[in-house]
């Protein structure tokens, strides 16, 4: 008997070892076959079409960069498999290649490290670094667990179930003229994701043995894709709060409300206004001495953009001018509006 046992193991060692070469298994001194899963792919979302649609409505003298978009969700989970945070730590590179689709002109302050070191090392003149007209930055700021419901069915061992669960996530943006630290856009948004469980049970009888099946699936929304969309609709939405409702109106039609909708603000209210089959056009509130701020700087806006021979003293040329300065210096309320004026009109 002892024996048998013994040659019943070794034939077992022996079958284990034998499978080294299947797949996903290899010997101690080779490497493992790895496994083709689908192909890579680029990024597209159903507001892309949309930020496209703003190339070239945005004065290109204009400079686009984007500050801390951070997780301020303070969820991560680190036991039962948990993998950390639950949400990325980069939605302000997002925020970028959102501002990169829209066409605009985007300078780079997510990692300025480079730059700052070839100042220090004097190897970089500081004067040509571009200054940045506006910029963006925001949070992740909630992330909440709702719960969910489902139902479980089972008639003479066989019986279906159906659960559901969500997640709410919710994301505020704000878009900052640089010159005077004023806020002239914002944007809150919040999506909730979606999850389901769907299956289906049998258990029979044959002879005195109990045979049970069991088949089912589990779906969720991709996480970060969906916040992904999130950050691509509030760049559009903030880029289009300080442009006229005519220049954006046509790229907002682009957006499916299947995917999208922004209906309480005031570039909803504008965009509705200024397409046809409006009976009566809705104002939009606005300050006399923002409109006549925005309608003075337009010309000296075109001014600064207009070419022409730089100061002698000043080799960075679009440092004034083209770009308007941004470095705290005193400006008058022209000036500081100048970059508003080129987007609103």
């Amino acid at each position: 008997m002892r024996a048998s046992r013994l040659v019943a193991a070794l034939v077992a060692t022996s079958l284990l070892a034998g499978c080294a070469g299947a797949p996903g298994l290899a010997s101690v001194k080779s490497n493992a076959v790895l496994v083709d899963g689908p192909p890579i792919s680029d990024i597209v979302t159903p507001f892309d079409k949309a930020l496209s649609c703003l190339k070239g409505k945005i004065a290109p003298n204009l400079v686009f960069a984007v500050g801390a978009v951070s997780d301020q969700t303070g969820k991560e989970s680190f036991t039962d498999g948990g993998v950390g945070k639950f949400i990325t730590q980069g939605a302000g590179d997002m925020v970028q290649s959102a501002l990169f689709k829209a066409g605009t002109t985007v300078v780079n302050r997510r990692d300025p490290r480079i730059t700052t070191v070839e100042v220090e090392w004097r190897i970089r003149d500081q004067r040509r670094i571009v200054p940045a007209n506006f910029y963006i930055t925001g949070s992740i700021n909630s992330l909440d667990f709702i719960p969910g419901s489902g139902a479980e069915v089972e008639v003479a061992g066989v019986g279906g179930r159906y659960r559901q669960n969500r997640i709410l996530v919710g994301l505020d943006v704000s878009l900052t003229e640089a010159g005077s630290g004023r806020i002239v856009a914002n944007v809150p948004l919040n999506k909730q994701i979606f999850s389901s469980e769907a299956g289906i049970g049998v258990g029979r009888f044959v002879g005195d043995k109990l045979v049970s099946a069991d088949i089912g699936g589990r779906e969720r929304e991709a996480i970060h894709f969906a916040l992904r969309q999130m950050v691509y609709l509030a760049t559009f939405e903030l880029l289009t709060q300080v442009m006229k409702p005519g220049t954006y109106a046509e790229c907002r039609s682009y957006i499916d409300r299947a995917h999208g909708q922004i209906d309480h603000t005031k570039t909803a209210q504008a965009a509705a206004a200024s397409l046809p089959g409006v009976a009566a056009p809705i104002t939009v509130p606005s300050r006399p001495e923002t409109r006549a701020a925005a309608a003075a700087s337009m010309q000296a806006a075109a001014d600064a953009a207009s070419p022409g021979t730089p100061p002698a003293d000043n080799p960075n040329p679009d440092s004034r001018g083209a770009f308007p300065a941004s470095n705290g210096e005193d400006k008058s309320a022209i000036e500081r509006a100048k970059a508003q004026a080129v987007l609103t009109n």
